[in-house]
């Protein structure tokens, strides 16, 4: 292994059976059922066509608590052979890496145009890239077919310029929201909540399961608060 290698390489990649790994009690990041099914469904389809990031010194798992959850889901009580990348820090480290590797705002943006030419061009289904029907929504608008129907196959034969039409118009959209209070533009599938407080606001996203640096939450999370 190269010099340059060993600078960006500080793990080993090894297996380790599952019930040597423990999991992060302090793990911030939250799954809901539906999108759990979703990484069940894939994981069955593809694997794990990456390591989880388990820390040898503590032997907690510091990255991959979900895809983790779903393959337990998948050999249920089997003591099975996991692919790991092996790291060996601190307790101090660890706790930040695992929130690094989870970070969503560390992890950028769909590039919308891209996203739609890889449905258009290349035939894929939106619903099997785990994107669902608030996703989509978010993302392109109320009126972007969904990819799930049994007219998939068919949106080939839509021309790439109306749904970069389409994707340009909802970006402008976007950007209107979130200068909201500056132009008063409304979404209407977004609505803007002003807590009385922080305690309120932390109480009920607690209540709800949802991280308090969350910036956009979905109804499917939202809707815990009143069940």
């Amino acid at each position: 292994m190269s010099n340059t290698e060993n600078k960006l390489q500080h793990f080993e990649f090894g297996t380790i059976k599952r019930s040597k790994i423990k999991l992060a009690d302090y793990n911030p990041r939250l799954i809901d059922e539906s999108n759990l099914k979703k990484l069940v469904s894939n994981i069955r389809t593809n694997g794990l066509v990456e390591p989880v990031v388990w820390n040898k010194r503590t032997g907690v798992l510091v990255g991959g608590h979900q895809r983790l959850l779903a393959a337990d889901k998948i050999y249920r009580s089997k003591d099975y052979d996991v692919p790991v990348a092996i790291v060996d820090v601190g307790e101090q480290k660890e706790k930040t890496l695992n929130v690094v590797l989870n970070n969503p705002s560390m992890q950028g943006d769909w590039d919308l145009d891209r996203l739609t030419a890889l449905k258009v061009d290349d035939h894929l289904d939106f619903k099997s890239m785990g994107f669902d029907d608030s996703d989509l929504a978010f993302m392109f608008g109320d009126d972007t077919d969904d990819g799930a129907s049994d007219k998939d196959d068919e949106v080939v034969d839509s021309p790439v310029e109306d749904e970069k039409d389409k994707l340009a118009l909802f970006n402008e959209k976007k950007a209107d929201f979130r200068h909201a209070d500056k132009d008063e533009t409304i979404i209407d599938f977004y609505v803007k909540v002003v807590f009385p407080d922080n305690e309120t606001k932390q109480k009920v996203l607690r209540a709800c399961q949802i991280p308090d640096y969350e910036q956009y939450i979905r109804w499917d999370d939202l809707k815990r608060y009143f069940k």
